[in-house]
């Protein structure tokens, strides 16, 4: 319980923790209780925080300092480790959980044949470079990675056309690893953009030339 006071002044030489109390949020537990209970005081009384330098002869101060060092020096009972995990270390250890049961559960599925041919692995690298392109740009390269994109093989598949062959060679279906990797209508542009890609694997090393090399086509417009 607080006393009744018209006016408390509050003093410490942490400005850290003063900003940290005027902010909205806070990841803090020890300055979430702080919050609150300069809340409840402030109820019926006045608070003012005040930063003063330390080590600077402040009575209070001084006082509250070595408080804290008889503390540290106090046999704290329960589990380790005793001083408080930050959350970014939570954070952190989710991630990489989440990583590790999402590689496995990727090994072991047997489905989406196509985009695992393109993605056998997690690759995080790739993650972090499909989020920079722009909604366009990512549309291409996601159909190109999951093979549902307007192709003529998926485009018959929907109804949407009626032969699923290349429109380039008219010998086998059009498909983005057909295209990409393997039609003789389309080498001398898959030769200036994509080089000697073996893989559509390869072929998501470079999404600035696989973005060239579709643009140049026309054929996902």
């Amino acid at each position: 319980m607080f006393c009744l006071v018209s006016k408390i002044f509050i003093s410490g030489d942490s400005q850290a923790v003063l900003k940290a109390l005027t902010k909205h949020t806070t990841t803090s537990k020890l300055i979430l209780d702080c919050h609150k209970a300069l809340q409840a005081l402030s109820k019926s009384n006045r608070v003012t925080l005040k930063w003063i330098r330390g080590h600077n002869g402040n009575r209070g101060n001084d006082a509250a300092d070595e408080l804290a060092r008889q503390a540290a020096l106090l046999r704290v009972a329960g589990p380790e480790p005793i001083i408080p995990i930050p959350f970014t270390e939570y954070k952190t250890w989710l991630h990489k959980q989440t990583q590790a049961s999402h590689s496995v559960l990727w090994s072991k599925t047997k489905e989406c044949k196509h985009t695992k041919e393109a993605v056998p692995v997690l690759n995080p690298r790739l993650t972090t470079k499909l989020l920079q392109l722009n909604r366009s740009k990512l549309r291409t390269v996601v159909g190109m990675i999951t093979g549902q994109c307007p192709l003529n093989k998926h485009l018959s598949i929907l109804g949407i056309t009626d032969s699923p062959l290349c429109r380039a060679c008219m010998e086998t279906e059009e498909t983005p690893i057909h295209v990409m990797l393997q039609c003789n209508g389309v080498a001398e542009q898959r030769a200036a953009h994509l080089g000697s890609s073996a893989t559509l694997h390869e072929a998501l090393g470079d999404l600035g030339g696989l973005l060239s090399f579709w643009s140049e086509l026309g054929w996902l417009e």
